[in-house]
């Protein structure tokens, strides 16, 4: 518990706003943060500060479907950030990416062939469009360049993200810069 509470104070005497919280509104936060602040997390659920177990429904954000801490899982990343903690995919590579980008596509419906890797459903998204408007540009039909997105979707912060959700607020702000 002096640890939680350590974190606590921590995060009360942060309330200056050096941390800007994506998607949150961020001014009823600081009026109230006891609540939202996390300590810890294990399976489904999220412990704050306070002791109260939340439930994860969003999977961490669509990112620990196996749950927070799963034994098997921080196994094998202790394992592989001993091996090699990170390696650049830019002229490199390591055996396991290029065995999974493998499996990946044996699992895929047939004429998917390739894998290209990201780290966040964001940059998927953007890297999705740019490669869609690269496509068509080596086909020669420079003139495709209109993307479709649906209602009320969320695909992501980077600008291809915003330009194809659906959420009119994220676009407000950025309109003269969005694609078409």
């Amino acid at each position: 518990m002096k640890q939680e509470t350590a974190v606590m104070e921590q995060a009360m005497s942060l309330r200056t706003g050096a941390y800007w919280m994506p998607f949150t509104h961020n001014r009823y936060f600081k009026k109230n943060p006891r609540s939202r602040i996390l300590a810890r997390a294990e399976g489904a659920y999220y412990t704050t500060v306070e002791g109260k177990r939340l439930f994860d429904c969003v999977s961490g954000m669509w990112c620990c479907p196996l749950g927070h801490g799963h034994p098997k899982i921080a196994e094998a990343v202790a394992r592989q950030v001993k091996e090699l903690d990170y390696s650049p995919a830019f002229q490199m590579g390591h055996p396991k990416i290029f065995s999974l980008a493998e499996r990946i596509v044996q699992l895929a419906p047939a004429g998917m062939g390739q894998v290209f890797f990201t780290n966040s459903g964001s940059e998927a998204v953007d890297t999705a469009l740019k490669i869609a408007v690269a496509y068509h540009r080596m086909k020669g039909e420079a003139a495709r360049t209109r993307l479709i997105g649906r209602e009320r979707a969320y695909h992501g912060v980077g600008i291809g993200g915003i330009s194809v959700g659906g959420i009119a607020p994220n676009r407000k702000m950025f309109a003269p810069l969005l694609l078409q």
